[in-house]
């Protein structure tokens, strides 16, 4: 065995140790060990092994329920790196959150002598693993969900072809930086109402200097309570609104559907189904060419990556051979969410919807949900209302464009 290997082994004991076990990182540090705390709201520093010890153990049982996962381990002679993630619920922001953290380690004589531990600032995220929500989840508790779910997304999973933005817990926003206001969006704000005008100005001045438009979801939950207002006020325009939609337990599905359809998984080995859907994506949505080519080189990525296939799943449905419907849904964070889904208008009143949506439940039943949350336009609402979903609140879209043209925005939630 090398140095490198003996750094290498030694860098994965003290990552493991940081999951809660203070014992064994003690025994794998030296006893006069330096930690030197690069974090996003300040430097801090300790020396040696008991008060350095002591601050890490001090923040893990601040924590609720933490789990580390180690995510690289690097060793080069007597120095490595190990990158990782802390989940927990974190007092200090009142919700679940990812800690991410690189740790570089010097070692002198088998132990850990200096930690360079660089800590970003957390983000919101949502339940990992196997856990599922119950289909007896209580109204307080499925409110609480709906709360954080938006951020169910894993920021190490592959990101969209054309993507530039942020994530944090105060705000998200990015896009394609097309001129569309579809292809860009802000949302999931929690400001104080001192900041909120100057923050919503300084949105609006961003994609005024590069000459696109965007989009702004509001949720009940967003901060301030006055936040459609002062949208209104600052000249955004209302497009719509989307019903947040759930269905809970997904046994006895009574949802008819037409005998003659065939429904298909797409995967990214078919070139041809990825046309198809994205064609029929950009009819019922109202895509620009421009947002249709950029969506279809990102679904093709997706497609073709099968850790992605795994809990993410795009059907096309098809009435002779012919792709006349798509629908789209995603499984994490224990619930099944149902994504975007259209009918040509051709072959409407087909209950080719009710196909596809039937479909989706019962592949989530089969791998163990027991929730599916949906958020409804005025199109899919009356749909799925018929078929066990029930409206728990609504968000409302809104829209700015450099010169407002209201038959673009209009087309952002549609009608028909």
């Amino acid at each position: 065995m090398n140095a490198t290997t003996d750094t290498r082994q030694l860098a994965k004991d003290f990552a493991a140790a940081l999951g809660g076990d203070f014992d064994a990182l003690a025994a794998v540090l030296a006893e006069d060990a330096t930690l030197r705390l690069y974090r996003w709201d300040g430097l801090e520093g300790y020396r040696p092994r008991t008060r350095l010890v002591e601050r890490l153990s001090a923040e893990w049982t601040a924590w609720e329920a933490p789990a580390l996962e180690t995510l690289t381990v690097m060793a080069d002679g007597d120095r490595a790196t190990v990158e990782m993630r802390i989940q927990a619920t974190d007092p200090a922001f009142g919700r679940l959150v990812d800690h991410y953290r690189a740790a570089v380690l010097q070692i002198a004589g088998g132990s850990v002598s200096v930690i360079d531990l660089y800590c970003t600032e957390p983000v919101p995220t949502a339940r990992r693993g196997e856990w599922f929500a119950p289909a007896d989840l209580s109204p307080e508790a499925l409110d609480d969900l709906f709360a954080n779910e938006r951020f169910a997304f894993d920021l190490r999973e592959p990101l969209p072809s054309q993507l530039a933005g942020r994530f944090n817990l105060r705000e998200i926003g990015g896009g394609s930086g097309l001129a569309h206001p579809g292809s860009n969006g802000v949302g999931d704000v929690r400001w104080s109402e001192a900041e909120a005008d100057a923050r919503i100005e300084a949105y609006i001045e961003m994609h005024r200097e590069r000459g696109i438009g965007f989009t702004w979801h509001v949720s009940p939950y967003d901060q301030p309570s006055d936040l459609r207002e002062r949208l209104e006020r600052h000249g955004l325009v209302l497009a719509g609104e989307h019903h947040k939609m759930a269905r809970l337990g997904l046994d006895d599905l009574d949802i008819p559907v037409n005998p003659e359809a065939t429904v298909e998984v797409v995967t990214g080995d078919d070139e041809a189904a990825v046309d198809d859907l994205v064609r029929i994506m950009a009819t019922g949505f109202h895509m620009t060419p421009e947002q249709a080519a950029e969506r279809r080189q990102s679904i093709g990525e997706r497609l073709r990556n099968p850790a992605v296939r795994a809990k993410d799943f795009t059907y096309l449905a098809r009435l002779g051979g012919e792709a006349v419907g798509y629908a789209h849904m995603n499984l994490r964070a224990g619930v099944a969410h149902l994504g975007g889904a259209a009918t040509l208008p051709e072959f409407r009143g087909r209950r080719i919807y009710p196909t596809l949506l039937r479909r989706r439940l019962e592949d989530a039943r089969a791998k163990g949900y027991h929730l599916a949350v949906i958020e409804a336009g005025p199109m899919s609402q009356p749909v799925v209302g018929r078929y066990g979903f029930k409206s728990y609140g609504r968000n409302a879209i809104y829209a700015w464009m450099p010169v407002i043209d209201m038959d673009v925005i209009r087309s952002l939630v549609p009608q028909e």
